[in-house]
């Protein structure tokens, strides 16, 4: 048994957000992608599993019981650490929140800058978490979400702040980090395209609920990117993989 996500409601206002959403169960070491357009509940339905294992566990498992907030790793939209501290010393206090002990310190250090080079971010060990660009601390927010080898890793937007050669080391860290550790990873991406590429399962959110869920190669078409953006496209195969083009649209003058 995997991550399972069930009977999620949000309600802002009179505005119902998520109606009763559920996902399909999530299988250890695959990727699942959210897309929908803006304001579907994409990053609501992320925030809103977080807040849950805090009040009301059951709607969301992993192996048959509910999911601790210390299994999640958690990549929000625009990941800022405020506090002046380098890269090396945030993630080897992530490690160490509970401990004083010396030793573990100094295995934590060793840990810490393995995941930086692992991740291809070492140069970035000794610079100032508030010195950071927005893309490096992108990367640096993928690190600080895997330090602890969560089981659930929850990405939002995680690609939204990288120029592409870094949307790709992410993305590829992350494919490679599910296998490895046969994690659950749930991440909300725009970028047709990534999603084709990396995920195994994607999850079509419209008006607060699941409108189609399946894998990318199959579900992805010129009628569901219709019904999802209002956009007319079509897909080609390069190199036998699909690629989404989207068609120009002209404003009335």
């Amino acid at each position: 048994m995997g991550l399972e996500i069930k009977n999620i409601s949000v309600t802002f206002g009179n505005k119902r957000v998520l109606n009763q959403l559920s996902i399909p169960e999530i299988a250890d070491g695959e990727m699942v992608s959210l897309i929908g357009k803006n304001g579907a509940g994409k990053s609501t339905l992320l925030r809103q599993m977080t807040k849950l294992l805090r009040l009301n566990p059951e709607h969301i498992r992993y192996q048959g019981i509910p999911l601790k907030l210390e299994d999640i790793g958690y990549l929000p939209q625009d990941h800022r650490i405020s506090a002046s501290i380098t890269v090396l010393e945030l993630l080897i206090t992530t490690l160490n929140i509970s401990s004083s002990s010396l030793f573990t310190k100094a295995n934590s250090a060793k840990q810490s800058l393995a995941l930086l080079e692992e991740i291809g971010i070492l140069h970035l060990a000794n610079k100032v978490c508030t010195e950071l660009s927005g893309g490096e601390s992108q990367m640096v927010g993928l690190a600080h979400a895997v330090i602890n080898k969560p089981k659930v890793l929850i990405l939002d937007e995680p690609t939204s702040a990288l120029d592409m050669q870094n949307q790709l080391k992410l993305l590829e860290y992350v494919r490679y980090y599910a296998k490895r550790e046969q994690a659950c990873v749930l991440m909300v991406i725009h970028d047709l395209n990534l999603a084709i590429q990396y995920s195994n399962k994607v999850a079509a959110l419209h008006n607060g609920e699941l409108f189609a869920y399946g894998e990318p190669l199959t579900m992805i078409t010129p009628q569901l990117i219709w019904d999802l953006f209002n956009v007319n496209s079509k897909v080609v195969l390069v190199d036998e993989c699909p690629i989404v083009v989207v068609k120009s649209q002209a404003y009335d003058s």
